[in-house]
């Protein structure tokens, strides 16, 4: 068996104050004053709110993000979405496993069980993977790359996008699968945050993207498996 690639492991510049900052959304969410598929208040609206920094804020959205409480439309703002029609776990509970820090051992076994899901996601999806879906991947990773590329744009929001896996997942409809995928987001966040690190370059994961793409419209489902797992499960150094 080859060895496993490496992480690029790249310091994450700010890792102070978000996480309070991801409680007083959730707060804010969970007061149901914003109710499913309304706008929340603007990056801007919210760092003047919290007295906080927008990157501060945008990094805290990303998050929630990541965790499926919002939902970001190109054009027209951040949005509560509807609660999962299936829900395992609360992510909430699953973010105290971090509580006592991040180390190594647990980094590794994060990566284990993220690697589990996406493959299995990007497998099923593999067989179903039609013209329309593989040009929504394409429109998303081109979005994505421009909008990473632009000066302001933050490093570390860039490196731990998790959008390209989360819309497979949503084009694969495995509502259970799904959910699983939001959480592990959430935790992989979180945790690559509070270890100080982001996981790799932007760039790099933009070339695996591609490569997956390909894979994926070829209904290659070995080849989506095989470059799903190097994408994911990398050593620590």
């Amino acid at each position: 068996m080859p060895d496993k690639n490496k992480f690029t492991m790249i310091p994450i510049k700010r890792t102070d104050v978000f996480q309070t900052i991801i409680q007083h959304i959730t707060n804010l969410l969970d007061s149901k004053q914003i109710k499913p598929g309304e706008r929340l208040p603007s990056e801007r609206e919210l760092a003047e709110m919290l007295n906080v920094s927008r990157t501060s804020v945008r990094q805290a959205l990303k998050v929630l993000e990541s965790s499926g409480r919002i939902e970001t439309r190109v054009g027209s703002g951040t949005f509560l979405t509807e609660p999962p029609a299936v829900s395992l776990s609360d992510t909430h509970s699953l973010s105290k496993l971090i509580e006592g820090g991040v180390t190594k051992e647990f980094l590794r076994n994060l990566i284990v069980a993220r690697t589990s899901i996406e493959r299995a996601i990007f497998e099923d999806y593999a067989w179903r993977a039609n013209k329309s879906g593989i040009n929504q991947l394409r429109e998303l990773i081109e979005f994505n790359r421009e909008k990473f590329s632009r000066q302001d744009c933050d490093d570390d929001d860039s490196a731990l996008d998790l959008s390209f896996e989360k819309k497979v997942a949503q084009l694969g409809g495995n509502p259970i699968l799904i959910n699983m995928q939001e959480q592990l987001h959430h935790l992989w966040v979180l945790a690559w945050k509070q270890y100080g690190f982001t996981p790799e370059q932007t760039q790099v994961l933009h070339e695996e993207h591609l490569g997956i793409l390909d894979a994926l419209a070829a209904k290659n489902s070995q080849r989506v498996a095989d470059l799903i797992v190097q994408h994911v499960d990398k050593e620590i150094d």
